[in-house]
């Protein structure tokens, strides 16, 4: 008798596990972020923030010019990005000068992609795919400035 109710629960089990459609658990969308240092850069530091948690920190010098980190975001949706920090150059005159970092966008179709940090004119700073022209490229959005508390070089 206990056999039967054994196989009875193991058959319900099998049921009900059967009812879930295959892939209804969440996937993970997964990329990462580079940054690398230009050639009037001297330091760049960007605290890097995903839905309003912050992920990583992207420190680049001259003797460190490259820095990267792996992102995970649930898939199927556009994730808010925070960039936060600082800029240094180093003018034609030899002096430095910091500019803050303080944007937000969005991320969107970023899975297995490469997504660069990029700035205009020491100004406005975003994520760009690092794939220019490619039509399966990440889509990203800049939204605008951020509520960052500025750090001082």
């Amino acid at each position: 008798m206990r056999f039967w109710w054994a196989a009875v629960l193991v058959l319900v089990a099998g049921l009900f596990a059967a009812a879930v459609p295959a892939g209804a658990a969440s996937k993970d969308s997964r990329f990462r972020i580079v940054d690398e240092l230009g050639p009037d850069q001297v330091e760049e530091l960007i605290t890097v923030a995903i839905d309003g948690r912050t992920i990583g920190i992207l420190h680049i010098t001259k003797d460190d010019p490259v820095a990267e980190l792996q992102v995970k975001v649930p898939a199927g949706r556009p994730a808010r990005y925070e960039l936060c920090g600082f800029l240094i150059v180093q003018t034609p005159e030899g002096t430095r000068r910091q500019h803050p970092i303080n944007h937000t966008g969005t991320i969107e179709n970023a899975d297995g992609r490469v997504l660069k940090a990029f700035n205009q004119n020491n100004e406005i700073f975003y994520l760009q795919d690092g794939t220019p022209g490619d039509a399966a490229a990440a889509t990203t959005t800049i939204v605008g400035t951020g509520q960052c508390a500025q750090p001082v070089a």
